[in-house]
């Protein structure tokens, strides 16, 4: 008798039915959540790996950008901090102190950082 006593306590602090007419046991529905944060796990690395696109190109562009000032003629040591315009003579690159030079066509305007890298400034 003391055995059953004992089931019978054992069976009531059971978060599950423990007898045969007890409410049958449901299976949450596991598909329907995989679903739902497969999509959401997917797109969050979907956005991330747009956003490293993004910045991957922003990098090249500045990239390609400082070589071409690099790569270009003028006769002084840039400071850094300072605005320099780009212009191409219909031969070369030259890259100027003067802001406004109608003899020949404006590339961009650079300034040149302290990581000794050319960023285009644009004017608004």
């Amino acid at each position: 008798m003391k055995k059953s006593k004992t089931l019978l306590k054992k069976h009531s602090l059971l978060p599950y039915g423990g007898s045969v007419s007890a409410p049958a046991i449901q299976l949450p529905d596991t598909q329907l959540f995989r679903n739902e944060r497969s999509v959401s796990a997917s797109n969050y690395f979907q956005e991330k790996i747009e956003a490293m696109n993004r910045e991957y190109q922003e990098l090249l562009s500045l990239a390609n950008e400082t070589e071409l000032v690099y790569n270009s003629r003028y006769n002084f040591v840039p400071k850094v901090g300072h605005i320099y315009h780009l212009y191409w003579t219909g031969e070369e690159h030259v890259l100027s102190m003067i802001e406004n030079w109608d003899r020949f066509d404006l590339i961009g305007s650079f300034r040149f950082t302290a990581d000794s890298i050319w960023e285009r400034v644009d004017y608004e």
